[in-house]
Formats: structure tokens, sequence, C-alpha cells
């Protein structure tokens, strides 16, 4: 840069003349301008993104109802390094209409159908396909049927209400012969965490408390959404297997007697309004199974705790502690989820539903469960012998022209 001089001083050296230096704010002002419009490019990326994929997703195929969001036509292989009772490696699929099962038969209504409608204990998500509960169902009902066909229409974190909504917005359209419904698993949280339970597949309110609560409810609405929260899946399940983790019972630690005022306390939240809420979802799931020529079954939802002696671990599961509560010991959480099956019994009593009594017929036995309430390979056979033995004969009256043999004990 050449020198100026200043022509009107004279007698002197000349003076250097330079460009102002550059102000602070107009620095901050030009990040701060830069900043903008890089979140608007990116905005404008994810809502470009958006629109291509609600025109044609080829990652994800996904069936919307009014209100649930299902993924179609998936296939993952999922390692498991941590939970022997389980298979080694576990196929997951799901088929043309976003459940576990064969596709529906081209002649539908010729065939018994039936669907298994429940939360992650009916899904079995880390169950390989042939030995979920549905699928060993099936094959039962087979031996004692013609043209059996049934589909494990399973969803993780869905309690009743999603159940209500699935029926609705998918099941009903098929007119199946049966819906299977084991119920009351996740409506214990369902209340006080609103919005979470169901959230990944049923539109309903965005949840903040964290990225991931967030992630799980907008994929229901939006196609990134879904995108990313697949990924992650279908990542987490290739890399890291297995993201359940076994109960060892051996180091869960004791409760002993717990105060009549603790339990209350405990209680009440679960109690009252919430109950009812719970019967009335139950009474409009009957409603709507019938009302479509739907026959309904309850079932009710198993735990491994609760009172009695486990059989491989010799554990006292009544006085077992539960981390997640502290104070509280296996009797109180099981009686905590034990009321909801109480109403499932009585509502199945008034409406002379038939009801699968799992939660007190399945052995409380970590032969049967990896955790409090998912099962392992044989707990999932064990609950499907239980199933059979108490449908059957029900189903041998109500269906006789599909039978083909005595029901098999």
């Amino acid at each position: 840069m050449t020198p100026r001089t200043n022509p009107h001083i004279h007698g002197s050296s000349p003076v250097v003349m330079l460009p102002p230096a550059a102000r602070p704010h107009s620095r901050a002002r030009s990040v701060l301008l830069n900043v903008v419009t890089l979140l608007a490019g990116a905005v404008a990326a994810v809502l470009l993104l958006e629109l291509l994929l609600q025109i044609h997703n080829p990652f994800l195929a996904r069936i919307k109802g009014d209100r649930i969001v299902l993924l179609t036509n998936t296939h993952q292989r999922i390692r498991n390094y941590t939970i022997p009772s389980l298979d080694r490696e576990i196929t997951m699929t799901r088929n043309s209409i976003g459940f576990r099962g064969a596709d529906p038969p081209a002649d539908f209504a010729k065939y018994l159908t039936i669907f298994a409608i429940g939360g992650s204990s009916t899904q079995c998500f880390y169950l390989s396909d042939d030995a979920t509960w549905p699928a060993r169902l099936g094959d039962r009902l087979a031996r004692s049927f013609r043209s059996v066909w049934i589909n494990n229409a399973g969803l993780d974190g869905h309690s009743s209400y999603g159940n209500l909504v699935l029926l609705q917005d998918h099941i009903l359209k098929f007119h199946p012969k049966m819906a299977l419904l084991m119920v009351g698993g996740n409506d214990v949280t369902k209340d006080s965490n609103p919005g979470v339970a169901d959230g990944e597949n049923v539109r309903g309110p965005l949840v903040l408390r964290s990225p991931t609560t967030f992630l799980r409810t907008l994929s229901a609405y939006s196609e990134v959404a879904a995108l990313i929260a697949n990924m992650e899946r279908s990542w987490a399940a290739y890399h890291r297997g297995v993201l359940h983790q076994e109960i060892d019972l051996t180091r869960q630690g004791f409760v002993g007697e717990v105060s009549d005022d603790f339990r209350q306390r405990f209680l009440a939240p679960y109690r009252g309004i919430h109950l009812q809420n719970y019967e009335d979802r139950l009474r409009r799931l009957v409603q709507v199974a019938r009302e479509a020529g739907i026959a309904p079954i309850f079932i009710t939802q198993p735990s491994l705790v609760g009172a009695g002696i486990d059989d491989a671990k010799h554990v006292d599961l009544e006085r077992l502690a539960i981390p997640e509560f502290p104070g509280v010991n296996g009797r109180v959480f099981w009686e905590m989820h034990d009321m909801y099956n109480d109403v499932t019994r009585r509502v199945a009593r008034e409406l002379n539903v038939i009801l699968v009594d799992l939660a007190h017929m399945l052995p409380k036995s970590s032969r049967y469960f990896y955790d409090y309430e998912h099962f392992t390979n044989a707990g999932a056979g064990a609950a499907a012998e239980i199933v059979y033995r108490t449908i059957c004969p029900g189903l041998q009256t109500q269906f006789n022209s599909y039978s083909s043999g005595a029901c098999v004990n």
C-alpha cells in the first residue's frame, strides 16, 4: 500500500493515512449474519428433504393411517452378546402390512385370521420371528384348526390407547376373526407420562423431555425424524446388539417389609382416574372389535416379580429390590401392575370376553423372563401354550367349521 501525504502540512515527514480499523460490532454482525444464513440453509435443506421423502421414501416403507404409522418390509439381524437365554443372532422382520408374520393371503376371508395386539411383550422384538409367542401360538393352533393365519401386531411401548388406535386405523379393514389383546403393561405409565408410551407410532403431542423422546414422538409426523430414528436403531442393533439388559437376580439386593404408609403413597398415583381411564379404553376396545365382527380376547400382563421363590436362582421375588423405585420391593411393584390386570379381569367378566389370565397362570421364573416382563424363548413358548389351552375349546365351538382335530393338551 502506497502511503499518502497531507499536502496542507509542510516541513514535516509525510503522514501515513491507514484505513480505519474494523469496528468490533461490525465483525459480530458479520458472524451473526453467517450463522443465520447457515441455519436458514440447514432448515431449508431439511424441509426439502422432508418434502422429497413425503413424496417417495426409498429408505423406509411406511403405512400411514389417520393417526398411526407403521414400518413395512423390513428385516433386521441383531447380534446378541448379553442375554444367554436369547438366540445368538436374532431376526426381526416386518411384512407388507407392518407386522410380524406371513403377508395376508389373497383369500383372507376363508382363513381363521388372528391379530395379536399389544406392546413389547407381544412384539417380542428380541426374539426371532418364529420364537415369539404369537408365532408359536399359530403353530399350536394349526394342529387343531385348518387355514390358520396369525400376525404379531405388537408395537413397542403401546398402551391400550395405542392398541385402540391400531385397531381402528389398521386392523378393522382386514376384518379378522379374532384379536388377542395383551393389555395393561404399558398403561401403568401411560397417564403419568402422556405422549411417550405410544409416541413413535401414534400421532400425538410432541414431548420435549429429552432428545430421544422428542425424536420418537416427532417420527410419527416426520419422514426425516423417522429415518434418523430407524438409522439409529439399526446401527444400535448391528453394533451394540441387544439393548435390553438381563436382570441378575443375585445382585438386585432386597427390600424387607414395606410400611403400609409408604405402600399407599407409592400406589396412589396409579389409582383413581388412571384406572378409570384404562377401564374406559378396554370397554371401547371391546365395542369397536365387536361392531366390526371381531372376537376380542384379553390377556393379562405377566411379570417376573411378585410372590414366590425363583426356581432357577432361588431368590425371593417378593423381597427383591426394584432399583428404579427406591424402597419398593417385588411385592409392591407387582401390586402396582396387577391393579391394571384386575381391571382387565373385571371388564372381561362383565362383557363376557374370553380371558387368558397369563399374569396368574405363567410361573414367575427367570427361565421365562430376562427382565421384569419380557419373555425368553422358553417364556414365549410357555405363554403360547397357556394361551392355546385357554382359548382352544372356545374356538372349537365358535369357529367349528375350521376345526381339524381336538384341542391337544
